[in-house]
């Protein structure tokens, strides 16, 4: 007898399992069976949005800010025409001398190129000098060190 219920035990659960994985492909079929429904409908939305405040209210904003605009731009426009006739005459004035301060800065920098090329000559004999003056001092250690040469 306690072999018989071991048994059927043993087919209860396989039979529970077999319901269980196929309840779970049933669901799946049915999952996708939805979706596929939802991905083939098509949706039409008919809803509008009524903009008129929004519009009215950019509308008032865009009115206030050209009458600040036009009473700013009255006041300076006298300014402005001040200020140009004295920018006009400085304008002038500073293009005058920054030519003259160009000319004297090329004259500068001609010298300065003439210079370095003289340096650049008296580097290269300094160089020589220096070169040579090297060898005078290794022959003078080499007679210093040699016996017979004294």
């Amino acid at each position: 007898m306690p072999d018989l219920i071991n048994k059927l035990s043993t087919y209860a659960a396989l039979v529970g399992v077999i319901g269980a994985i196929g309840g779970g492909f049933y669901a799946w079929g049915e999952f996708n069976t939805r979706l596929d429904a939802i991905e083939k409908k098509k949706f039409i939305v008919n809803q509008t949005v009524d903009l008129s405040p929004v519009r009215e209210e950019i509308k008032e904003l865009n009115e206030k800010i050209n009458d600040r605009v036009n009473t700013l731009g009255a006041s300076q426009d006298e300014d402005y025409q001040e200020l140009t006739s004295i920018h006009n005459k400085d304008y002038l004035e500073l293009i005058d001398t920054q030519a003259a301060d160009y000319n004297e800065l090329q004259d500068t920098i001609r010298a300065l190129a003439a210079d370095i090329e003289s340096l650049k000559a008296n580097i290269a004999i300094n160089g020589k000098a220096i070169e040579f003056n090297g060898i005078k001092i290794e022959e003078a250690v080499a007679r210093s060190e040699n016996p017979l040469a004294n």
